[in-house]
């Protein structure tokens, strides 16, 4: 995929794609597909990543769109899911797309900040 594709995939105005969709715009590094090069049922994923929310939130781990994206892949039940990562700097944020297996469409987009800094 593209860069611009990706960008142009990217129209919601939640705070996680705006911010996914900056970072791609600045050059920041991206993958779309699984380890295993196939699509993901979404009711696999989601329990997975409420998991992810509840951790991040106890380390005080700054998140952009967890909620909607968990409820996203629950509404979706068994319908395969493509995944999608994107690595930004500046900020440092990792962003993960959840995409229709054509990667024609982005469902959801999450984003997770670095640890906080301990003095």
């Amino acid at each position: 995929m593209e860069r611009a594709d990706l960008i142009s995939l990217l129209t919601g105005d939640n705070a996680a794609d705006v911010a996914c969709r900056k970072a791609l715009e600045l050059g920041a590094d991206f993958r779309v597909s699984t380890d295993e090069g196939e699509p993901i049922p979404a009711n696999e994923l989601a329990p997975t990543y409420r998991r992810r929310d509840e951790g991040t939130r106890r380390q005080g781990i700054t998140t952009l769109g967890f909620d909607v994206a968990v409820k996203t892949l629950e509404s979706l039940g068994e319908e395969p899911v493509l995944l999608g990562r994107v690595a930004a700097d500046e900020p440092p944020m990792s962003f993960v797309l959840f995409l229709t297996p054509d990667a024609g469409s982005v469902l959801a987009c999450i984003g997770v900040g670095e640890l906080p800094r301990r003095s």
